[in-house]
């Protein structure tokens, strides 16, 4: 539950116990606060950025999900950074996040990331990749369905494909 402010939308003052319940061991509690960080928008993103960096996998997983949620353009450059992650839920969540920006300059690290062990992590590249379109995306996405063996994930490329415009797809 968002702490009560007035109105529909939570403000920078309710920033801190937002961050603090991205620390509860309940996941419902954890979404929660995601998406009041994403209804504070930008004045959450240093916050977020910093806890790329906390101990608990969870905590990075959900502040790449809050970062691409809000879509500042500052996130770009932790979010490429968080698709380095050792675990395989904060790979995905950059990945998703760096679609969601829509910034061009993460096709090419999306595109890398269809080499991933993790095959949800190359899913979320795909689609990312999709949702930020272009011919070198498109590329990336042809190459990746040539060398993908996994059904799931080439289901994900191809959707991707057509996401971004590629007639049948």
């Amino acid at each position: 539950m968002l702490p009560e402010t007035g109105d529909e939308h939570p403000h920078e003052h309710d920033l801190q116990p937002l961050l603090s319940r991205l620390f509860d061991p309940d996941k419902v509690v954890r979404a929660q606060a995601v998406q009041g960080l994403a209804a504070i928008g930008r004045p959450a993103v240093p916050a977020c950025i910093a806890l790329l960096q906390d101990a608990d996998w969870r905590v990075r997983y959900r502040a790449a999900e809050a970062l691409g949620l809000i879509g500042d353009g500052e996130a770009y450059t932790p979010l490429v950074a968080a698709l380095g992650d050792g675990k395989d839920h904060v790979r995905y969540m950059a990945a998703k996040g760096l679609g969601l920006l829509g910034d061009p300059r993460a096709v090419a690290r999306l595109g890398a990331m269809q080499r991933d062990e993790n095959e949800f992590v190359r899913r979320s590249a795909a689609r990312s990749l999709g949702m930020i379109g272009g011919a070198e995306a498109i590329g990336l996405l042809r190459a990746a369905l040539g060398d993908e063996a996994t059904e799931g994930v080439r289901a994900a490329i191809l959707a991707a494909l057509r996401d971004a415009g590629v007639e049948g797809a």
